[in-house]
């Protein structure tokens, strides 16, 4: 799925993107007798979007420790204390998860972050192997591997599987991931097209090919590749999420709409179709719904830094610039090495006169290696005065 939208802002850009958590009175019980019951996630989630991530500790905390089985409250607790940062905590919270379910990617992934910002390396690049195929441990060991100073050694290996295994969609899929990763989208579709080529029934690779085309600035490839999966699978929520993320990057709001509908309706916790939905609020000139939103978004994944991005852009734009920072600051406790959060946290530092913090975020921005990002990061660095 493709997380992220550049809008102009001051002279140069922001990016969009993230979801709810609808409250409910199920409790479900898993193999054993023990009983889970989201509205107790439901409840922390709530802490979270209204600022208060002690209190959401403090209410998921005892549950966690007497429902071990409930992973998705197991993984926001220690989302949580990863945000504090409380770095030994998550790591013990996650390490029990895989404990108990060793093929737990989405934890995998997360105990990667965990280590990648301890500088761990090589069990961060562990932790995102054992991860894949999902989309946040192809990106996790590409920065893994810059850090460990061998991502020139990794890519080429990646290409050199492909080529000897030329039928197997697994590595085309994982070479597509890691160039896209790498902002490299002409050598993403390539990997991309070939496991289409494999599988051209498959509505996963359609959706690789259509965001490495949305990559590439060709929107109408792109939606031909989604409604052919929609022919296939009408309910498959990545190709209806994305066709209205297609049409948005069209600016073809009234069309965009009926779909990001939709896939909240497939998915009611969806985050892109959340952000996406906010989006086209803060198109409308309606910032304070879409605020609400972004807010759900964060109540539904704290770990997502997109949520973050938009909502600090709509305090920034109305002048709530502590707002905007905190926003900006609270997504880069979860995404560290996220370019657009250091960018847009540099642009309301600078807006403020606040030019050291301002000169110090763009940098980081530039180090992040997004291309529009950096881009813009390095313009407006230029203008700043001198030290």
């Amino acid at each position: 799925m493709r997380l992220l939208r550049i809008v102009a802002v001051a002279a140069a850009l922001v990016v969009v993107q993230a979801g709810p958590s609808l409250a409910t009175e199920t409790t479900i019980t898993f193999p054993g007798g023990t009983q889970v019951d989201p509205a107790v996630l439901d409840a922390a989630r709530a802490k979270v979007a209204a600022g208060d991530t002690k209190g959401a500790i403090d209410g998921l905390a005892p549950y966690v420790a007497s429902h071990p089985q409930d992973a998705a409250a197991g993984r926001l607790l220690g989302d949580l204390y990863f945000r504090v940062p409380d770095f030994a905590k998550a790591e013990k919270v996650w390490k029990s998860l895989i404990a108990i379910d060793a093929a737990d990617r989405d934890t995998h992934s997360r105990l990667g972050s965990l280590y990648a910002a301890q500088d761990r390396i090589n069990d961060a690049i562990y932790e995102f192997q054992q991860s894949l195929p999902s989309r946040t441990g192809y990106a996790g060991l590409v920065m893994a591997h810059k850090r460990a100073g061998d991502i020139k050694e990794y890519m080429t290996r990646l290409q050199s599987d492909t080529e000897q295994h030329p039928f197997d969609i697994g590595k085309w899929s994982e070479l597509g991931m890691a160039q896209r990763a790498m902002h490299r989208y002409e050598q993403a579709y390539d990997a991309f097209a070939h496991v289409v080529a494999i599988r051209p029934s498959s509505c996963a690779a359609r959706v690789d090919v259509a965001n490495a085309l949305v990559d590439l600035g060709r929107i109408d490839p792109a939606i031909t590749h989604l409604k052919t999966c929609l022919a296939t699978d009408p309910k498959y929520y990545p190709a209806v999420v994305n066709l209205g993320e297609a049409y948005l990057e069209k600016n073809d709001m009234v069309t965009a709409r009926p779909h990001l509908d939709r896939a909240l309706a497939l998915k009611p916790e969806g985050p892109e179709a959340l952000v996406d939905i906010g989006y086209v609020y803060d198109a409308q000139g309606d910032w304070k719904t879409a605020i609400t939103y972004y807010n759900r978004a964060i109540r539904a994944d704290p770990m997502r830094p997109e949520a973050y991005i938009d909502l600090g852009y709509d305090y920034n734009e109305h002048r709530l610039f502590p707002l905007a920072e905190a926003a900006y600051i609270k997504g880069l406790a979860v995404a560290q090495d996220d370019g657009r959060l250091h960018y847009m946290l540099a642009v309301t530092y600078n807006l403020q006169g606040k030019i050291g913090l301002a000169r110090e975020q763009y940098r980081h921005a530039i180090a992040s290696e997004e291309p529009v990002v950096v881009h813009a990061a390095k313009a407006e660095l230029a203008l700043l005065p001198p030290q």
